[in-house]
Parts: C-alpha cells; structure tokens; sequence
C-alpha cells in the first residue's frame, strides 16, 4: 500500500488522456466543451477516489483475514505500479477482489509466491468469468493431481465445475459461446492449453489442461 502515490500518479496520467479525447472531439456535442470537459473531470476524479477507497478497504479486509498487520515483503515498482493502476480502474467488484487478493499474497513473505509481472499483465486481460473459470479448473486439475502427472479436464460445464480424468471420455455437450471465448482467452493467456486435437482446423474446447503458469497464477490470487 506504500507504493499507492505511483499509482495515483499513474491513473491521473490516464484520466489526462481522457481529457485530451473529449477535447479532441468536443466539436461532436452542444455547448460548451470547457463546461464538458469540467463534468468528465470530475466524474474521473470522483470514480478514481470511489475505486481507489474500494481496493484499501478489501485490501485491508483481506490481511486482516490472513492474521496481518502489515505487509512482510516490499514489492518492486514494476509488479506494484501496473497491479495498483489496474486494481484501482477495475469496475468489477469482483475481479478488484482478485487485485486485492494478488496484491495482499505478493506482500505476504510466508506466501513464497514469485513476484512475476507476468501476472499482473495475465489477470489484466481476464474478465471475471475467466478468473472463475481458472479457478474451477485449476481446483479439478490440483485435487486430481497425484493420480496422473497432468489431468485432463472436460470442460462442457464451466462455469459450475470440470471434471479431471486421466484420458478424455465422452462426447460432452456443446459449450456455451461465452465459455469457449473464455477458454480460448485462456488459452491465449497461457492458463491453459487444449488437450485434444482439432476439428476442421479449428481446436476441441471441450478438453483442456491447466498449464503451471495458470495453477501459479491462481495460488497467487487465492
């Protein structure tokens, strides 16, 4: 949370260029573009301040739960600065959740986790759905692990669970649109890699595998 002046400085660089837009094209509104531009200014400011006392309060709520007074471990600017730009813009209540979470267990030395910034540029391109669909995979994926080195997981009923097998079986249902493009982000993301071969050129969604980059992203914002 001491690195939370950088951040600040860094959403006001991006609310600035807000401004400079609706200067660009304040020729497309009536009236004045100064009084225009006074309202986006203060609606930024205000939802910056809104977002930003969202994330203290579930950063907070979040040591607390852990048993902590204070962070153990100093983050470094290039993990730190992108996380809290990112958590402070997040809209979602729900995937701020996840910043707070990342950020309390980066700052938790008892974690181990490795301060990769890698994921913070990862849980920047998810949406809510795509963290929730990690985190049932990456459950099936480590409860089964032991069994066989890398379980294969059907994913035809994402977003409620997906069952790991050690060889795919069955024909499943078809996905959801909204799964498979939440699979293929994953996908692209390097969460998860498709277990099966293609169909016409284009991948099977219906059987995938968590990579390691997706179980250590999803430990180090669980």
């Amino acid at each position: 949370m001491g690195k939370m002046a950088d951040a600040t400085k860094a959403v006001a660089e991006t609310g600035d260029k807000a401004l400079d837009l609706v200067s660009g094209v304040g020729r497309l509104f009536k009236g004045s573009t100064e009084a225009l531009i006074g309202c986006v200014e203060d609606k930024l400011k205000y939802v910056r301040w809104e977002r930003q006392q969202a994330f203290i309060e579930k950063g907070d709520a979040r040591m607390r739960a852990k048993g902590l007074f204070s962070p153990s471990r100093a983050l470094p600017l290039p993990f730190s600065v992108p996380l809290l730009t990112a958590a402070i813009l997040e809209e979602d209540d729900d995937l701020q959740e996840v910043w707070a979470r990342l950020l309390v267990n980066a700052g938790d030395a008892s974690t181990e986790m490795e301060l990769r910034t890698a994921y913070v540029e990862i849980l920047r391109g998810m949406s809510a759905f795509d963290v929730r669909n990690l985190a049932v995979m990456a459950r099936a994926s480590l409860d089964f692990r032991g069994k066989v080195p890398v379980p294969i997981l059907e994913t035809w009923n994402l977003p409620n669970s997906a069952i790991a097998l050690d060889q795919a079986a069955g024909t499943g249902q078809p996905l959801s649109e909204s799964v498979e493009i939440s699979i293929n982000n994953l996908d692209r993301l390097g969460c998860i890699a498709f277990a099966s071969s293609t169909w016409g050129g284009r991948p099977i969604f219906a059987f995938a595998t968590v990579t390691s980059l997706g179980i250590g992203l999803y430990r180090a914002c669980s």
